[in-house]
């Protein structure tokens, strides 16, 4: 019994792992080139292999050879024996298993790690404190760094060469030819076409506008059509609570009044009003879209949530593809000033994109000058910081002139233009919209568009904002 419990005691390790990866870099150096992703100095158990590694990886990583001789010359500070390292060279008969030998150090590495946490978990749960935000902040803690163990388990990532990139690449094409498509399709059949299909895996978009102009509305519009066509999809907003993005959705698939959901007593129409309801639910409900309202949003509260909802996602067999963010200005970051801070979170919004496998939308606040100068907003008017433009690979500025200027005619009242700024690898150019306030929905315009003369002043070309 208690040797048992000592056993248990002791942190997960395999010496005899640990001393074969040893070896078999010590006889092949380009064995490091298989292993060297997968582990780190912290990853061995003993500290004499700390150190080995340690002296191995400084003298690969300049360039130097690292066999028996040079490790010993380059580690004696750090106590490494010549005749232990001998004796780890003379353990493997060949490098051919390097790759097996540093999986097993790796994964006793993660449950050590575990084990850890657990005991952290444990220590800080028993400790009483008069903050009731404690034990929520400590569960999210935790939560944010079994994920982040989740995605280090994996291997990282390896430069590769350029002949199976122009075989996928090939593979994609056909695919295309054949009706397929890597794009994810935003369901505004103008914008999607302007865009060769709409958003990718990896691309951040930014959606500008000035308040009121419906942006919420139009990323909740793309959302449900994305989600529609079996993708999942995360929308997290800081500005709506979670029964007003259920209200809007509903609103927008069941085509009912907004305004009669806020107060269902003042509808006109009951029957019309439930049977919106109703059909409005059952269109939404079983959509691979999850929601959070949480405010406040940090990059590392994104990746979480964005974490979180992907292993839920592909559990139900719907992979998360489309992550929507709003706003950037509500967001929080780390910075001298504002604009530090929102270029941090723009380029770390990208950053995420591609590490995590999504195409990000967030949306952003124009500022005031879009208002005063009037007329088509333009890419420098994205509030707070010049580096927005910089991170974004498809910048998308929504603009309702009838919002803007209430005396127009009522061919405006509907009218709305999603002017693409900047397209990575696209140009740019103004798609004509319908925006419905009432159902809180946007979609293709249809007919002509109304005159472009505002005001005695001539509008811009739909074709570009260059």
């Amino acid at each position: 019994m208690m040797d048992d419990l000592r056993q248990a005691m002791v942190p997960p390790h395999n010496l005899e792992a640990e001393q074969s990866v040893l070896g078999a870099v010590l006889i092949d150096n380009q064995a490091f080139e298989a292993v060297g992703h997968l582990l780190g100095e912290g990853d061995f158990y003993e500290p004499l292999h700390r150190a080995i590694w340690s002296t191995i990886e400084r003298l690969v990583v300049a360039g130097k050879a690292a066999d028996v001789i040079t490790v010993h010359a380059a580690g004696q500070s750090a106590g490494v024996a010549l005749e232990y390292l001998n004796g780890l060279a003379m353990s493997v008969p060949s490098a051919r298993n390097a790759r097996r030998y540093a999986e097993i150090v790796r994964e006793a590495a993660l449950r050590r790690a575990l084990m850890r946490m657990g005991g952290e978990l444990v220590e800080a749960a028993a400790k009483r404190t008069a903050a009731v935000e404690a034990v929520p902040a400590l569960i999210d803690g935790m939560v944010t760094r079994l994920l982040a163990m989740v995605s280090k388990g994996a291997a990282s990532g390896e430069p590769v060469q350029i002949d199976g990139v122009l075989a996928n690449l090939v593979d994609s094409l056909n695919q295309q030819m054949e009706g397929g498509s890597v794009a994810i399709a935003t369901g505004l059949h103008e914008l999607d076409e302007r865009t060769a299909g709409g958003g990718r895996i990896g691309e951040l978009w930014v959606v500008g506008a000035r308040p009121s102009m419906g942006k919420s509305a139009l990323c909740l519009t793309v959302s449900t059509n994305v989600a529609g066509d079996g993708h999942g999809v995360l929308f997290l907003s800081q500005e709506d609570s979670l029964p007003m993005l259920a209200s809007r959705a509903v609103a927008n698939k069941g085509r009912i009044n907004l305004a009669d959901l806020r107060n269902p007593q003042r509808a006109r129409d009951q029957d019309a009003l439930w049977g919106g309801v109703v059909s409005g639910i059952e269109m939404l409900k079983g959509l691979p879209l999850w929601v959070d309202d949480q405010g406040g949003l940090t990059l590392m509260d994104v990746r979480r949530k964005v974490q979180q909802a992907k292993h839920r996602a592909e559990r139900d067999g719907r992979p998360l593809r489309l992550v929507v963010v709003d706003y950037l200005q509500l967001m929080m970051g780390d910075g001298d000033n504002r604009n530090q801070q929102l270029g941090q979170v723009a380029n770390g919004m990208k950053a995420l994109a591609k590490e995590l496998g999504v195409w990000i939308v967030l949306l952003s606040q124009l500022s005031r000058k879009a208002d005063e100068r009037g007329g088509v907003p333009q890419v420098s008017d994205l509030r707070d910081s010049g580096d927005i433009e910089g991170a974004a690979d498809t910048i998308v500025l929504l603009h309702r002139e009838a919002q803007r200027n209430q005396k127009l005619g009522p061919e405006w009242k509907h009218y709305a233009q999603a002017h693409v700024g900047k397209q990575k690898n696209g140009p740019t150019c103004t798609v004509p919209l319908h925006f419905d306030g009432t159902y809180q929905r946007f979609s293709g315009w249809d007919g002509p568009e109304p005159s472009r003369m505002v005001g005695g002043r001539g509008g811009h070309s739909a074709g570009g904002l260059d």
